[in-house]
């Protein structure tokens, strides 16, 4: 059965801060079900950024954020496929990617504009307080509580433009074949529209960071205790398994703000026929 593709329409419901808390459980709850996908999703995103590496480090940072749309449409589909009940299989992947490919692209071209441009703005700043731009462990080291806090601050609003741009647009493309420019333009209505909810979301995120951190120093001490110096790679892969793990639920949250914000409308397919994205 195919799915109706209509234009992106808002949902008259008013958000609160207890709507933040509702997609962060179902984030969780989502994520249960779909963590095997993600995680060999993140592996085969790692060889791409290994193989990037090889040909700049600098290219690295930039592939990411060019595949990103990509990579939150597979965990959008993910997602969808799983709050219907229905098989994720290889033919339903292509036939949800390949005719929106262009999209994806053109939204990641979008994203790195995007993020290029507030780097820019970033180092400006940063030259505007007169700090500087590249620094060492010792800087950090003797850094002061202020500069820390408004370096964190400074981080926080000049990747704010990106995330509100690319909240929603993978999504909407691929649920709705909304041209990437005017998904664009929706995720940011959207996440305004809400911005009591993604606040509370946002903080719940943060809470769940800081316990994972005491989580993970917890795990390194010891095992720093047990290998020595030879645990820095077990250090490492530890630390990169938290924060997948919490990248992972974070999309899986925004799923569900989706399907709120704008009406997304879960398939009443009784399985007797195929594919929910034949004819995306």
């Amino acid at each position: 059965m195919s799915q109706q593709i209509t234009p992106p329409t808002f949902s008259d419901k008013i958000f609160t801060w207890k709507d933040g808390k509702l997609w962060f459980d179902s984030g969780i709850s989502l994520f249960k079900q779909i963590k095997n996908y993600w995680y060999i999703l993140c592996l085969l995103l790692t060889v791409v950024m290994m193989l990037s590496a090889n040909i700049s480090t600098a290219f690295v940072g930039i592939m990411a954020v060019l595949i990103s749309p990509l990579i939150t449409a597979v965990v959008m589909s993910l997602c969808h496929n799983t709050q219907n009940n229905t098989a994720y299989t290889f033919s339903s992947l292509k036939s949800v990617l390949i005719p929106n490919l262009q999209s994806f692209l053109l939204l990641g071209g979008y994203a790195v504009l995007l993020s290029l441009f507030f780097q820019q703005v970033h180092l400006q700043l940063l030259a505007v307080f007169q700090l500087p731009a590249e620094l060492t462990e010792t800087m950090v080291a003797n850094m002061s509580g202020k500069e820390s806090l408004f370096r964190a601050l400074l981080n926080l609003i000049t990747n704010i433009p990106l995330a509100l741009a690319m909240a929603f647009a993978p999504a909407l493309v691929l649920f709705t074949q909304t041209q990437p420019h005017t998904a664009i333009k929706f995720s940011v209505l959207g996440v305004l529209k809400s911005w009591k909810a993604f606040i509370a979301l946002t903080l719940l995120f943060m809470m769940m960071f800081f316990g994972v951190v005491m989580l993970a120093m917890l795990l390194i001490s010891i095992i720093m205790a047990v290998l020595g110096p030879a645990s820095q790679l077990m250090i490492n892969v530890i630390v990169l398994f938290f924060i997948i793990t919490i990248a992972g639920i974070g999309l899986c949250a925004q799923y569900q703000a989706l399907i709120e914000i704008f009406n997304i409308q879960q398939d009443q397919d009784d399985n007797e026929g195929g594919e929910i994205y034949t004819e995306i």
